[in-house]
Parts: structure tokens; sequence; C-alpha cells
């Protein structure tokens, strides 16, 4: 061994040794820091001058509270991370509608998506009177079409979280009003568009300007508060509890979703009651699959059992499904009160299942019962709940 080989092979076995004590431990300088933010101290908020009014601010990361007892060092668990949105690779900007209502739907978050909308009013040569990113607001200030010089016009913008994670719909209403109206009239915006070609027109106008910016505007932080975090759409696995979707939708949007959902992926709608909200489904799988996979290849399936189920469900009627609900065992919470025709049937293996839609608290809550009107177990209804959540529109 020659001597510079010597020197480095024994500065080596000197780090080593002397490592543990030096660079490691609580003492050491590569200690482990991964619990010092628990020790953080707060800090009182900014004071303004005397004078000087504060701008509205909003925080722009969010520290969640929780227990003392979870903040014991080394016992804090990491939350784990939200599911990758369903949304990836679909058309990053739809126009959605239901009955006569339509709305722009992007496949960006709101902190991306409100950047792109003022820097579309701004290119469209349309002034904000007023923007409220707490709420998620946009109103333009009064313009006048060449088309009409009696009147002014003005257009609402409404930013709200999707109904799928990573996406954002954006709601428009239009306002008319004669041209004498005083510019500082507050204005009550109604339900619907004064004028709904105006209204179309500023949803494909916006919707084109957004589908042409692929690459998308920088993100806002102080975006990251629009709607005040509400969640539309979330499963809940209450302690001790069956889980269950909930929805923060009108009751027409949810029913409309949700049969767009149950005629997706594994599902296959064979039976619905709207007014009820009672829905009859059969899952399989193997419907995900790709023609080419379901023919051959690595993972070939059979389409027998499929076809066969299928059948059975198909000759099931309503009425039969509300007979054979067992009334006997009362399962919270009771889903299937004051429905004409339930219960009294012999008891009948019936495949699939039956979901269940229900207004609560304000919230549409969803569940999914087995065809005896019972609960399915904690793990098979989490799983289908989720396969409902991934189609929801």
């Amino acid at each position: 061994m020659t001597k510079l080989t010597a020197g480095v092979a024994l500065l080596g076995a000197s780090i080593a040794l002397s490592g543990c004590g030096i660079f490691g431990g609580e003492d050491g300088y590569f200690r482990d820091r991964s619990d010092d933010y628990q020790l953080a101290d707060s800090l009182p908020p900014l004071r303004m001058p005397e004078g000087v009014k504060a701008p509205l601010q909003e925080e722009l990361y969010e520290v969640p509270q929780t227990g003392t007892a979870d903040l014991e060092r080394g016992k804090f668990e990491v939350p784990r991370p939200q599911a990758l949105a369903a949304n990836v690779g679909l058309d990053r900007v739809k126009i959605q509608k239901l009955g006569n209502r339509r709305w722009v739907l992007v496949s960006q978050p709101p902190e991306e998506v409100w950047p792109q909308l003022h820097y579309f009013l701004r290119q469209s040569g349309l002034q904000l009177a007023s923007s409220d990113v707490n709420a998620g607001r946009m109103e333009t200030a009064w313009l006048t079409f060449k088309q009409t010089p009696e009147t002014k016009d003005k257009f609402f913008l409404q930013v709200e979280s999707g109904v799928q994670p990573d996406t954002t719909e954006v709601h428009v209403r239009h306002f008319s009003a004669p041209v004498s109206l005083p510019a500082s009239v507050q204005v009550e915006w109604p339900a619907q568009s004064t004028d709904p070609e105006r209204e179309g027109w500023m949803i494909d106008e916006m919707s084109s300007a957004l589908a042409a910016d692929s690459s998308g505007a920088a993100a806002s932080l102080v975006a990251q508060a629009i709607g005040g975090g509400a969640v539309k759409v979330g499963l809940q696995e209450p302690a001790g509890r069956e889980p269950y979707l909930f929805m923060g939708l009108e009751r027409e949007r949810a029913v409309a979703t949700l049969v767009h959902a149950l005629n997706s992926g594994a599902f296959r709608l064979h039976q619905e009651d709207t007014a009820t909200g009672i829905f009859y489904v059969t899952f399989d799988k193997s419907r995900e699959l790709s023609e080419e996979e379901k023919d051959g290849g690595w993972f070939s399936w059979g389409s027998d059992d499929e076809d066969t189920l299928a059948e059975e469900a198909e000759g099931v009627t309503l009425p039969q499904l509300m007979a054979n609900i067992d009334t006997s065992t009362t399962a919270e919470p009771a889903l299937f009160e004051g429905i004409s025709g339930v219960g009294g049937a012999e008891a009948t293996e019936i495949p699939g299942y039956l979901v269940v839609l229900r207004s609560a608290n304000g919230l549409i809550e969803v569940r999914i019962r087995d065809t005896r009107g019972q609960p399915l177990s904690r793990g098979k209804t989490s799983e289908l709940l989720m396969a409902i959540r991934q189609n929801l529109i």
C-alpha cells in the first residue's frame, strides 16, 4: 500500500470511528431534524401603523388543528397524500350542461385557473368591477354591445372546485339593464342570466381561451383559498359506521352525476327510481379492461360470467328489489323507511347492489347496500364508493 493510499484509508477509518459522536446523535451535525418543526413557536401577526388599512389576506399554507397528544415527538404520523386526480389524461377544458345550465370544466386546480381568467378578461378588454378570491367571484364592469346600445351589460364569474380533485368549474351569469341605470347601483344577480345567448357567448369565448393556454398561467397562492377550501364530493368513513359519499351539490345535479358514474367503469345500472333515490347496479371489474385485454394477453378474462350476471340482473324489477329488502333487521341509518312495497317477500338471492341517495344536513349522501338492504363489509363498501367517486362529473 502506498503512503497516499494508507493515509486515505486512515482518514476514512478516523471519520467512521468518530462519526457517531461528531456527526450523528442528538448533538451531532447530521442529527435527525424531521421533528424540529413541532418545537417551533408561533409569532403574532404583523400590525399595521395607525391610519393604514390592511389589505385582505389569506393564509398561504393552512396548519391543521391537532390535539396535544399528537405533538409528542416521534408519535406524529404524516397523513397519506391525496390520490392523483381521476381526470388525468382527459381534455383539459370542457363545457358541461345540465338542463338549461352550462359551465366550464377545467382539468386544473382553481389556483391555476384564477390567474388565467384574469388574463382572459384583460385580453378581451373586459374590466373588472370587483374580484373576491375568497368567494371565487369576479364581476365585470358595465359594457355596451353595438347591437343593443339602449342597454348595458355585466358578467359574473363563479369559480369553484370541481367534483374531481384538481379540477375547476367556472359558472357564468349575464345581467342586462337600461343604459340609464346609474353605474353605482348594486346588481342583485338573478338565478338565471338575463340573456342566455350572451351567457353562452362568454362561456364559449372563455373556454376557447383557456383551452388555447395549454401551459397555463402561474398558480396563485392566494387563490388556494377559493371557496373556503370546500370539497364538493368526498368519502366519509366514520368510526363504527358504514362509509358513505357526500356531495355538496343540488339534488338534480347529484342525481345526474350519480347516474353517469353508475353507467361507467365496472358498474352497470339496471333499474333506477330518481324520486326515491334508489338505483340497482351490478359491479364487474372485467368491464374496466379494454377489448384487447378481454380477448387475450397477459390478463385474459372470459365474458361468460359477465354476460350471465347481466342477464340475471336485467330480469329483476324494482318492485322485486323493494319486496326483497329485509325489514326484520334494522340497519342504521334506515334508508328505506316510508317507501311503499318494502319487505314482505321471501328472501331471494339477487345479484348486485342497491345504491341509495339521500339528503342529510344540507348535503347529499350516497350509500351502498346489498340487495337485502343490509350494509356490506367496510372494505367492500369503501371500494365500491371509491369506484363511484372516480366517475362522477
